[in-house]
């Protein structure tokens, strides 16, 4: 396809088809997608606070966010693929307009004015709808379903209208699946009306958290960073062994950052790095097989994540920090998989990187680039946040500002003596490139910690104010650093690239653009503001950027001015147009989910899907997980990501979390939502629907089909980490310090790459199948080394119930004790579960039980539980009245489990050495191949 037709392809799918001709109407969408977008900075910003006036709540928000989304969609997607392109008909603005009232209507009619004039409003009669209540919640249903079809396809529509048709014929339906059915009132109120279905929390998280993030993403991508990231990734990676392969993956990863469809991302980067990787070597496939999987892979990047982050918040009930904090190391480590994945594509062909406009460079330097470079793309994002928690760490430990003053220097002194052995061409290099980021993330962490202490020591709540200002005069310094190279221009991608950019200039001109990255992540992860405001703190500084930067940078490199502010106006407003158009159907995606998941509340179908799983898997959590597995790839070939995460984790993540507490295995509730989400979006790849890799295709000129099929094969460590995390919760930092959590990263990182060699059968050289093998069951070991320890040594011994109370004041405070309870679920069924006691520091194990909030009896030789107090970790942990302890497990003194490592890591020593052996002969015989031609 050529450029025109991409565009095409990716407007279609994310931003609406239509085109129009007439001028009037093209102005009249984007005055609407416009204004969408100062509605959305308006309310989440905290001036109609202040000030009292324009205030919404997120109930009033949602149907005017929704009233926009239908609007738009009306207009900018036909209705067909043989619809009229550059006109909208009649008919469609009708539908428009109606749609969109439909919508309006929770909103205005629930207003003082309409009360005067109805002399009721719509929040004064709950569950007791009108016939105009019934009418527009009946159309507006129907239009949400046309609307979902025209921009999403008919699957989520078709999906919709199937729970929607279970809500009426419940009586009808077969066996188990029975139930006594709705009235129509009832169910125009609850799916429209009321909160709980269209208007529920899918839509309240897309109003008030996505859309910021998608319209920051959008105009960070406006102010040239998408092209800043391409031309970093190339600069610093492409010279490597299949480099433009592996420049595509950081190139995805960074702008995954700022985009939330896979698809713009396959096309935004693909169309410069799958002619780039053809061109070292590899196939169209398997060129448009790595865009796929590491563009879709740019949706479980923190700190944005698609909108999942933001509905686990709300489904989970757990902190925005928590969200990235469980999903950052499984995201960092399926990136570094994939980079070797590209690797070991690489070295099977042989393949060279693209030349540099220098020489190239010692190997020594090569090796210290290429971790310098990973260090700084995989970890600078948050290097100034944790830098932060640091210097706070030694703080409260009680170190003076002398104490951190001399643990910098000594930071300062290692890199000055790495610097000083690298040579003259070595040190501008290295200054160049990831260590001077580094360094400067480590100075600013200093100077930031130290100088906000400062500054709201005496500045009170001017604080703020002095704030803005520091930052503006770095954001001024850094664009009078960055003019001093030259302007990054967009690359023509039918051209080939003859060589390399170098990258301390690439790097040095576009510093500016991480400011925005980091004040988001400052007020996410450091000030612990809402998502919604850290968002709206970074769009404020971003539309400041999109407004200034051209006029700075034109004064500061001696060029005339003129027209520099109204190209900087122009810029923003279309970064705004193009936010709210990439909003369209994510905000009617939410939507249509919000009634499949009010069809669950309303007709309790959840509870009958999960005891069919439960009868299917037989109590068996890992076919539990396969079966949510499947239905998630299911799903996701016809859901958008978002839609799917909402249908599967509302059906099936309450199933996981109970069956394994039935077979002894507790599983946190983040796990299991992070499990359904990586499943869905591999519904992206996975043939024969996934339209990333139609995307790629269309780039490479490669089989769809073929394209999927090899992206699916690379995502397999992304299909693997889930699995893991759901039996080894360390990966997602749960419930480990600091120290644990860095040796955890490690381990798992390289247990991912010795899986991926084992996957790819390639490691030193081509592997045997034994070894392959064998590589698959060592990175098995490292990633969860418990599973052998268990069975040569179990991790907990039975004791009576009876002696609940003595082992609760044998085992060591801050321990855990397993109690296997005999109760009844829900609907009175017979239930075993598996609690968890947690032991207190009291002095005996009686003043243990009570501080946990569990009374127990005897009953001839049976202990029964007498009594959960209110609000108790013992209510918590699912106890009740009544219930039977059959057993009690504690702790054992199990060996270490990390012994485990030694087998494994001789036996990788093993392969290692034979392979190794294996590949001088084939090294030799092809120089030898060489020399004779030559």
């Amino acid at each position: 396809m050529n450029s025109d037709e991409l565009d095409d392809l990716v407007a279609s799918t994310d931003t609406g088809g239509r085109s129009p001709d007439n001028r009037i109407v093209v102005l009249l969408i984007a005055g609407v997608a416009l204004a969408w977008s100062i509605f959305q900075i308006w309310i989440a910003s905290p001036v109609p606070y202040t000030t009292g006036f324009g205030v919404f709540s997120s109930g009033e928000a949602r149907p005017i966010h929704l009233a926009f989304a239908l609007f738009l969609a009306y207009l900018a997607y036909p209705a067909f693929k043989n619809s009229p392109r550059h006109v909208v008909p009649v008919s469609d603005w009708v539908l428009a307009i109606v749609a969109a009232f439909c919508s309006f209507y929770l909103f205005l009619f629930d207003t003082d004015f309409m009360d005067g004039i109805l002399g009721t409003r719509l929040s004064d009669r709950p569950n007791n709808p009108d016939t105009l209540d019934v009418t527009v919640s009946v159309v507006g249903i129907i239009l949400l379903l046309e609307a979902t079809r025209r921009a999403l396809g008919p699957p989520l529509m078709i999906v919709a209208i199937v729970f929607l048709g279970y809500t009426f014929l419940g009586p009808y339906a077969p066996g188990f699946l029975a139930w006594k059915g709705a009235s129509f009132d009832a169910v125009a109120y609850h799916q429209w009306l009321s909160t709980e279905g269209v208007f529920g929390i899918a839509l309240g998280v897309s109003t008030d958290l996505v859309f910021l993030f998608v319209l920051f993403g959008a105009l960070l991508d406006k102010a040239g960073a998408g092209n800043y990231f391409i031309k970093v990734a190339f600069s610093m990676m492409g010279h490597f062994s299949g480099g433009p392969a592996k420049a595509a993956v950081v190139a995805s990863g960074m702008t995954g950052l700022i985009s939330g469809s896979s698809i713009a991302n396959v096309v935004t980067t693909g169309t410069f790095t799958i002619p780039m990787m053809r061109r070292v070597g590899f196939s169209a496939e398997k060129a448009g097989a790595v865009e796929v999987a590491s563009s879709v892979n740019g949706q479980i990047m923190p700190p944005v994540m698609g909108a999942a982050a933001f509905l686990m918040v709300e489904y989970i009930g757990i902190s925005y920090f928590e969200v990235v904090k469980h999903a950052f190391v499984p995201a960092i480590i399926s990136y570094i998989a994939l980079v070797y994945i590209v690797h070991l594509e690489a070295k099977k062909q042989n393949m060279a990187g693209l030349p540099r406009a220098s020489e190239p460079k010692p190997l020594k330097w090569g090796l210290i680039s290429f971790g310098i470079t990973m260090a700084v793309i995989l970890a600078a994002a948050s290097a100034v946040y944790y830098l932060f928690a640091a210097f706070q760490a030694a703080q409260s430990a009680g170190l003076s500002l002398i104490g951190t003053i001399v643990a910098l220097a000594i930071i300062i002194a290692i890199f000055a003596m790495i610097r000083s052995r690298l040579g003259e061409e070595g040190r501008g290099r290295f200054l160049s490139t990831g260590a001077m980021v580094l360094g400067f993330a480590v100075i600013t962490a200093f100077l930031v910690f130290y100088l906000l202490d400062f500054i709201g020591g005496f500045a009170g709540d001017a604080t703020p104010w002095i704030i803005a200002v520091l930052l503006g005069v770095a954001y001024v310094g850094l664009v009078r650093f960055c003019s001093a190279f030259p302007e990054l221009e967009l690359d023509d991608p039918n051209e080939p690239v003859v060589r390399l950019p170098e990258p301390g200039p690439t790097i040095k001109s576009g510093l500016h653009f991480l400011l925005p990255v980091l004040v988001l992540i400052w007020c996410l992860m450091v000030e612990r503001l809402s998502p919604s405001l850290s968002a709206f703190w970074a769009t404020a500084f971003m539309i400041f950027i999109l407004i200034t930067q051209r006029q700075l940078f034109a004064m500061f490199r001696g060029e005339s001015t003129a027209g520099t502010t109204q190209r900087g106006f122009s810029e923003l407003i279309d970064g705004m147009i193009t936010g709210a158009r990439n909003m369209i159907g994510i905000g009617i995606a939410t939507a249509a989910a919000g009634i499949i998941v009010g069809a669950v509340s309303q007709t309790g179908v959840g509870s009958v899907l999960a005891a069919l799983v439960e009868f299917l898997s037989q109590g068996q959590i890992m076919l539990i997980l396969i079966f949510t597995a499947i239905l998630s790839l299911i799903l996701g070939m016809g859901l958008p990501t978002t839609a799917n995460y909402i249908v599967v984790s509302a059906l099936l993540a309450p199933v996981i979390v109970a069956l394994g507490q039935q077979s002894g295995l507790i599983v946190p509730l983040i796990a299991v939502h992070l499990f359904v989400f990586y499943f869905g979006i591999m519904a992206d790849v996975t043939p024969p629907v996934g339209l990333a890799s139609f995307a790629a295709a269309a780039v490479s000129g490669g089989d769809p089909i073929r394209t999927g099929f090899v992206a699916f094969f690379y995502s397999l460590r992304t299909a693997l980490l889930p699995f893991l995390f759901i039996f080894n919760t360390d990966i997602l930092l749960i419930d480990v310090t600091w120290y644990e959590g860095v040796f955890v990263f490690i381990v798992a990182t390289a247990a991912m790459l010795i899986f991926t060699a084992g996957s790819q059968g390639f490691f030193m050289t081509r592997s045997r199948i034994w070894e392959s093998i064998a590589l698959i069951v060592i990175a098995f070991t490292l990633f969860r080394p418990g599973f052998w320890m268990d069975y040569v040594y179990p991790p907990y011994k039975p004791v009576p119930p009876t002696e609940l109370a003595q082992a609760m004041g044998a085992a060591p405070p801050g321990s855990e004790i397993r109690a296997i309870v005999d109760g009844l679920d829900d609907v009175g069924e017979p239930i075993t579960l598996t609690m968890i006691i947690h032991v207190g520091d009291e002095p005996t194990g009686e003043e243990r039980l009570e501080a946990f909030g569990l009374e127990t009896y005897d009953d001839d030789g049976k202990v029964l539980v007498d009594n959960a107090i209110y609000d108790s970790p013992a209510q918590a942990a699912g106890f009740d009245f009544d219930q039977v302890i059959n057993s009690v497990l504690v702790p054992s003194n199990q060996p270490s489990k990390y012994l485990f490592y030694i087998p494994a890591l001789l036996l990788l020593g093993l392969i290692y050495m034979l392979q190794t052996r294996r590949a001088e002969p084939e090294t030799t015989s092809k120089t030898a191949g060489q020399g004779a031609s030559s």
